[in-house]
């Protein structure tokens, strides 16, 4: 039978083993969750490089661009805020859609909305507020 020192020792050694590997573990776990590439990777996209590019609705006729983008509480693009654009280029209003409903074009640099440009101009006005 084991005497209550011998007892004593081994879970003493227990906790010293533990006690060390806990630590190094937590901090590779923390390193790898906030190490971040050098740059953007081919699936990224910067938010700068997407304001103020055009939108096109489904009918394929320039409705405006992106004013603003709109975060959930988990800091995911929720809304896009978009420039509607009436005649001679000024600001007809904007008007606020789900990011969903956008389609990024890559190689002609613009946004496709799944929206016709009636749907859209029938959408409420939205207001930025500073």
């Amino acid at each position: 039978m084991r005497t209550r020192r011998e007892i004593l020792a081994g879970g003493l050694a227990c906790t010293v083993i533990v006690t060390a590997a806990v630590p190094a573990a937590l901090a590779q776990s923390t390193a790898a969750r906030t190490a971040s590439p050098a740059s953007p990777v081919a699936d990224q996209r910067r938010v700068k490089a997407l304001l103020e590019r055009d939108v096109y609705s489904s009918d394929n006729v320039e409705i405006g661009e992106i004013e603003d983008l709109i975060l959930d509480a988990e800091g995911r693009v929720e809304t896009a805020v978009i420039e509607l654009e009436g005649r001679l280029g000024f600001t007809e209003k904007h008007v606020a859609v789900p990011f969903s409903q956008l389609r990024y074009d890559g190689t002609q640099r613009r946004f496709q909305l799944q929206m016709s440009r009636e749907e859209v101009r029938a959408l409420p006005a939205f207001h930025l507020r500073d």
